[in-house]
């Protein structure tokens, strides 16, 4: 019964506002990377920590749905905060949109439902046991999906070419049916096809991915997607910490009635 009423993760809240919202508003060839894009890719995967910013923008009729993540990660560690856009009602009031947040933190996985929802009272987080969740449950698959991992996934698999020659800009399609950028993008845009995907990438002097941007729009060309990404702070300590004794609830505990 708690896991139906109270259990209610973060990140599934954020992401399904996107998805309700694109809904109700709403192979071109596998080839490899250019070897300098290539390399890039592999030491970009293998950094020990990094920081990012990802921005998910969907758009139909003019009227768009945002969602920006600020997050850490490290081969253990994810720490994800999540805004969503502002909203504009019908009489032209603007609504800040609501924030919610995700840790990954050792054996413990934190969720903070959306600031326009609790749990109860000064409880703002919900801790979860890793070890009581499997690898394919959705809460884990969701903060994963909320890393640039699997965005550099996409960029693999994109057909690109370098802009120009010594430059660090890399451009190209890629295949929306390809089960890699199916993946990578479906938790991100709440399962909507989107179609004519484009991918752009910058590769700085250190060899790293340091940005890129998927576009593309759904095959009745309604709705457009954008996502962007900048990763930085690479193999530079993660600034993490647990929530407070007495601002989380233990799901484990409550289990036990304790």
């Amino acid at each position: 019964m708690f896991r139906r009423s109270v259990r209610k993760p973060a990140v599934v809240y954020s992401l399904a506002i996107v998805v309700a919202a694109s809904v109700a508003f709403a192979r071109s060839g596998d080839a490899a990377p250019k070897p300098g894009l290539a390399r890039a890719l592999v030491r970009t995967a293998k950094v020990h920590t990094q920081r990012y910013v990802l921005r998910v923008r969907i758009t139909k009729n003019e009227l768009p749905m945002s969602l920006r993540v600020r997050g850490q990660a490290s081969d253990r560690t994810i720490s994800v905060r999540l805004t969503m856009g502002d909203v504009t009602l019908p009489d032209g009031t603007s609504v800040p949109g609501p924030t919610s947040a995700a840790l990954l933190l050792g054996p413990f996985l934190y969720e903070r439902p959306p600031s326009s929802l609790g749990l109860l009272g000064k409880k703002r987080w919900l801790r979860v046991r890793v070890e009581d969740l499997s690898e394919a449950s959705p809460e884990l698959k969701m903060v994963h999906a909320l890393t640039p991992a699997p965005l550099l996934r996409v960029l693999g698999e994109a057909r690109t070419t370098q802009a120009r020659a010594g430059s660090g800009l890399y451009r190209g399609p890629v295949a929306y049916d390809n089960p890699a950028v199916r993946t990578g993008l479906a938790r991100l845009t709440g399962g909507t096809e989107f179609r004519g995907l484009k991918v752009s990438a910058w590769v700085a002097r250190d060899g790293l991915v340091h940005r890129l941007a998927v576009t593309g729009r759904t095959a009745d060309g309604a709705s457009t997607l954008e996502i962007s990404a900048r990763l930085f702070a690479f193999d530079r300590p993660l600034h993490v910490s647990p929530p407070k004794p007495g601002t989380f609830l233990d799901e484990h505990l409550v289990k036990l009635g304790v």
